[in-house]
């Protein structure tokens, strides 16, 4: 028995037609256990070769039903359902056979039955689960683009039926789901650890996780090239604002401390950046090119930890600031750094053509700070720019 009904229906009306077909999907996958012919129709129909070939509600009904399949088929096929739907997700032909509803609804569809089959006690083994996580990264992959960051924090509601439909069913299982295991600290970032770092921030921000996971990013995201990670930095940015103010005060203090020892600092003053420009009076000016937010720190940062709420971090901020900040004079002097600074790591060479930029405008924000310096530091600052023009006559 091959279900022959599928081919041979009543012409009423193409809905019908669709609706006995999907009835008789749901009946062969109830009934798939006690009949064999039932269940090869099935192993033919989740083909990937077979599958493509489907109307798109068929398509959509064997994607939701995900975890009735996964109980009738073996091991070794349930690894290649999976593999088959990731690569289907992939494939240029979902790209150029659908359009972009036709797209969302078979996402949506998907997410629905991934959901289903973490509930599975079958899926708690370990051969199983990394095939699913294929699944679910290549689904993050095509996940639309963030809107574009408001970052007044005013809310920006979300239209997206897809990531809506994604944050509502992997919220329980996406932690274990986006490993970060492998992550490589410093340097260039490859496209699969950025794309991971990316499915992380991306639940952060869509509420599927706390924003505490996003402190597990920091020190990977702010000791590398900020030409690898700018568009993270912006998406952390945009979710912190919906963060209390201790959150965000204690990421401004790691991310100054953190530019103390990084290979690249540019990176992290580029993160306070946009963290400073984001929260402070003169947010709704705030622009997203990248040396305009370094050349706009001296206004501000300033301004930001002036503010009664952000003051009680002020000195330790300031503190770190400078320290960053004499660490590139020396830097960009060619000198060793003195002998009670703590050990940190070289600044990378890929720095050298905006150190002298950088130095500029952190020499010129600690002025503008440094009420909280003590009076040691102070002289040391103005001493600093003595040298500096000496240096440039």
């Amino acid at each position: 028995m091959r279900l022959k009904c599928l081919r041979w229906l009543s012409p009423d009306s193409a809905l019908k037609r669709g609706a006995l077909r999907e009835e008789c999907v749901q009946f062969s996958i109830a009934h798939a256990n006690q009949f064999d012919p039932l269940l090869t129709f099935l192993d033919e129909l989740s083909d990937l070769t077979r599958f493509r070939t489907l109307e798109l509600n068929l398509q959509s009904c064997l994607l939701f039903h995900l975890a009735g399949l996964i109980k009738v088929f073996s091991g070794s096929r349930i690894e290649k359902l999976f593999d088959d739907i990731a690569e289907y997700f992939c494939s240029e032909f979902l790209c150029q056979g659908y359009s972009p509803d036709q797209k969302s609804s078979l996402r949506i569809s998907c997410w629905v039955g991934l959901y289903q089959c973490l509930e599975e006690a079958a899926l708690s083994s370990v051969e199983y689960i990394s095939n699913l996580e294929k699944c679910i990264e290549v689904l993050f992959h095509l996940l639309p683009a963030s809107e574009s960051a408001n970052f007044t924090g005013v809310h920006l509601p979300n239209t997206c039926r897809g990531m809506a439909c994604g944050s509502s069913m992997l919220g329980k299982g996406s932690r274990g789901l986006v490993p970060l295991g492998d992550l490589v600290q410093g340097g260039s970032q490859s496209n699969e650890v950025l794309k991971k770092i990316q499915a992380k921030v991306k639940l952060v921000r869509m509420g599927s996780i706390p924003l505490t996971e996003l402190g597990r990013l920091k020190a990977y995201m702010l000791n590398s090239k900020s030409k690898d990670i700018w568009n993270l930095l912006v998406e952390v940015v945009a979710a912190l604002q919906y963060a209390d103010g201790s959150f965000k005060r204690q990421w401004l203090v790691d991310a100054v401390e953190i530019s103390c020892v990084s290979s690249y600092p540019s990176t992290a003053l580029l993160f306070l950046g946009l963290l400073s420009g984001s929260c402070c009076k003169y947010g709704s000016l705030l622009t997203l090119d990248q040396l305009s937010l370094l050349s706009d720190l001296p206004v501000t940062l300033p301004s930001l930890v002036t503010e009664p709420s952000w003051e009680v971090v002020a000195e330790s901020f300031v503190s770190s600031l400078w320290t960053s900040t004499e660490r590139i004079y020396y830097w960009v002097a060619e000198k060793g750094l003195p002998d009670n600074t703590s050990i940190a790591q070289p600044i990378d060479g890929s720095e050298k053509d905006i150190a002298s930029f950088l130095l500029h405008v952190m020499y010129h924000t600690c002025i503008c700070l440094k009420e909280y310096l003590p009076l040691e530091k102070q002289l040391r600052l103005a001493n600093m720019l003595t040298q500096n023009l000496r240096k440039e006559k």
